[in-house]
């Protein structure tokens, strides 16, 4: 939910609370009926947040979070080169985004038309067990991972191998084996084995995942996942929120 769905006054007993955090009672800088006075009381005194009643952090919302959400993404391959300017550049909608510079040697990926980028985004599945590359036999997730950009999925663990589909930033995937080389093989549905590697470097991985519910909190899930709620800071820096705003079916990544 925005901001823009609650009540812009509430009734009764209900009151908004401006807080630093819901935990604490002694953070709070003060409880009101409409929204607008709340907000202006946040406004005037940063790193506070509005909360609901139920300890729901509405305000300010976590502009990240709300992009990464609606699927608005920046995105780099398996092999960025950075820009003189340090930034990226974007080709059309359902290509890869490419990153060009002269501090990193050039790839094969950084030659990639937007239509092969698009072509390999829909290839059907293939047979990616060709032998040579780490396989240690397991088939049960050891991690979690989420992408930070836009990634190519190989059949090994390397830039020379096949290149099988693309995954978007965001994308959580199960990982079954850390190679040596620091590339994941991860559960893939594009490869005939079942398998597949991407580049470790640019996923964040977590040791397990948890869905929001109704009426969580960092706090909360912290509580339950890593048997501390002060630990919920581990939760808010290792899923680069940039504020205690959470919304009801986010997937985390646990530490």
């Amino acid at each position: 939910m925005s901001i823009n769905d609650y009540p812009s006054k509430l009734t009764g007993s209900s009151y908004y609370y401006v807080r630093t955090a819901w935990e604490d009672e002694e953070t709070q800088l003060g409880q009101y009926r409409t929204l607008k006075s709340a907000i202006a009381k946040a406004d005037a005194n940063p790193g506070s947040f509005i909360f609901t009643g139920e300890g729901i952090a509405i305000y300010p919302e976590d502009e990240e979070t709300v992009a990464a959400s609606e699927g608005t993404e920046e995105s780099i391959q398996d092999e960025p080169e950075p820009t003189q300017d340090g930034q990226e550049q974007a080709e059309t909608e359902g290509s890869e985004e490419v990153a060009a510079g002269d501090e990193m040697p050039d790839t094969e990926d950084s030659d990639a038309s937007g239509e092969d980028a698009a072509e390999t985004a829909t290839e059907k599945t293939v047979d990616a067990s060709a032998e040579g590359y780490p396989n240690d036999g397991n088939t049960e997730p050891i991690l979690y991972a989420r992408a930070n950009t836009l990634l190519n999925v190989r059949a090994g663990n390397s830039l020379d191998a096949q290149k099988l589909t693309v995954i978007r930033k965001g994308t959580l995937v199960e990982v079954l084996q850390e190679c040596d080389n620091g590339w994941l093989r991860i559960k893939s549905d594009a490869a005939g084995c079942g398998y597949a590697y991407v580049s470790g470097e640019y996923l964040t991985t977590g040791s397990s995942i948890y869905t929001v519910q109704p009426a969580d909190t960092l706090w909360k899930i912290a509580e339950v996942t890593l048997n501390s709620g002060k630990s919920y800071t581990d939760i808010k820096t290792l899923n680069g929120l940039n504020s205690n705003v959470i919304r009801v079916g986010m997937v985390l990544l646990i530490p």
